[in-house]
């Protein structure tokens, strides 16, 4: 009987532990970043971005999934993000001639049934003066279609941009039935001066795993006790 209990104690506190651990890293590491021009950046780059411009500039079939940047003028030495690998961080510079800069990822979420929450995360650190900073997020349907999850602009105050969005219930619902897993980030800078940089941190995407309730999960070991000492009796 003693041995039983502690079997059932044992069995709930690796269920609380299970539980305080269900939240995952969705997004892959910045291992590099790869230029892929634009003929609409400025758009790309700015609080008027579109789905179309996601679409366009992401979103071919050809286009492997990876981090991405536009490029100024079409010119890679005019406007490019830049990707520190060591720490894990974008650079996105501001420079003469160029109507705005992006960091963009184009990501898969494997088997988006078994997450129960998502959280898209950054912080950009902005230089004194200068640049304004955009952000979106989207998911691709089953028809092809980009539908925008959350987006956010604002000035540069020379203070760190904290972001921080939980995908609605709605959202994820939507994307549970609507979705082909393929989600999408962009980051812009548009405006400035040359030498202005913007330097995003921690940028994430977290996936909280569907798991049992606790107290559900409790009753089932409870119920499975009862049952064993039943049949012991018996």
């Amino acid at each position: 009987m003693k041995k039983l209990l502690c079997t059932i104690c044992l069995g709930i506190a690796s269920l609380a532990a299970s539980v305080s651990a269900a939240t995952v890293e969705l997004m892959p590491e910045i291992s590099s970043i790869t230029g892929q021009g634009y003929n609409s950046a400025g758009r790309l780059a700015n609080n008027n971005i579109t789905a179309a411009d996601v679409k366009a500039w992401l979103g071919p079939a050809g286009r492997a999934d990876g981090w991405y940047t536009t490029t100024g003028n079409g010119d890679m030495r005019w406007g490019q993000a830049s990707a520190n690998a060591a720490d894990q961080t974008i650079t996105l510079p501001n420079m003469p001639g160029t109507i705005g800069v992006c960091a963009g990822l184009k990501m898969t979420i494997e088997n988006i049934q078994a997450y129960s929450g998502l959280t898209f995360s950054f912080s950009l650190t902005p230089p004194g003066t200068g640049p304004t900073y955009t952000y979106s997020v989207w998911y691709e349907t089953t028809d092809g279609d980009l539908v925008e999850l959350c987006k956010g602009s604002r000035g540069n105050n020379a203070s760190q941009w904290n972001v921080s969005y939980d995908v609605t219930d709605e959202q994820l619902a939507a994307m549970k039935t609507n979705g082909n897993g393929k989600v999408y980030a962009v980051i812009g800078s548009s405006g400035g001066n040359n030498g202005n940089n913007g330097i995003i941190r921690d940028i994430s995407l977290e996936g909280t795993l569907a798991v049992p309730e606790p107290a559900a999960a409790s009753l089932s070991l409870l119920g499975l006790a009862a049952l064993m000492m039943r049949r012991r009796r018996v």
